[in-house]
């Protein structure tokens, strides 16, 4: 069965040299810094400037110039969604981030976080569980976000990374393929064997409105 947010299209980007981009790329911040530790901020901002576009009620969270200007976008998240010295390398502040972010521009954001611990420190949640978690966000129109520490055996994933997932499908072989959005372009991943594999955990995120709309 085939999961996937209602419209793709609001994740189709203008690239610094405006060519179309699948969603937005760390790589486009000014700074160095920022270029290394800004995968929090920019799937922030990906996945917010979506929100802004399919829920009416965020539309003074939406990104100005009918995305022409994404990285001043980036920019403005950079400022609530912040890294530290790790990263932002917590779930949680991830949520608070985006719920700050909403609050600057008038709007309320509620926020759920699934941990997928370090394999030797704590029992991890199955693999239903996570399939679950993503299946109702994905039903309910809305992006996640996905926290990786250690990518285990995936080539195309880095670690210590966070990147937005869209969309998801799941196989009889009992692999989950996973589309995300990482550098500017879709990517497939297969998340059973990221669990199976990951050393180091991670988590998933989602924010969404505090109240459900109409349409």
């Amino acid at each position: 069965m085939l999961l996937t947010l209602s419209h793709p299209e609001h994740f189709t980007f203008p690239g610094p040299g405006g060519q179309p981009c699948q969603g937005a790329d760390q790589d486009w911040y000014l700074k160095s810094w920022q270029r290394r530790a800004g995968c929090g901020p920019t799937t922030a901002a990906t996945i917010l400037g979506y929100l802004t576009r399919v829920h009416p009620a965020l539309a003074p969270m939406a990104p100005g110039d009918s995305h022409g200007d994404f990285l001043a976008y980036m920019e403005d998240l950079w400022h609530h969604a912040t890294p530290g010295a790790r990263g932002l390398d917590q779930a949680e502040s991830f949520v608070l981030g985006c719920r700050s972010f909403a609050l600057s521009r008038g709007c309320v954001l509620l926020g759920e976080t699934l941990e997928i611990p370090h394999r030797e420190k704590a029992p991890r949640p199955s693999l239903e569980t996570c399939r679950d978690f993503l299946a109702e966000a994905l039903y309910a129109d809305l992006p996640v976000a996905f926290l990786n520490y250690s990518r285990g055996s995936l080539d195309n994933l880095d670690s210590w990374h966070w990147v937005p997932l869209i969309g998801m499908e799941e196989e009889e072989s009992g692999k989950l393929p996973c589309l995300i959005l990482d550098g500017g372009e879709e990517k497939v991943i297969d998340f059973t064997q990221w669990l199976n594999t990951s050393t180091l955990g991670g988590a998933l995120a989602v924010v969404y409105p505090m109240i459900e709309l109409e349409g």
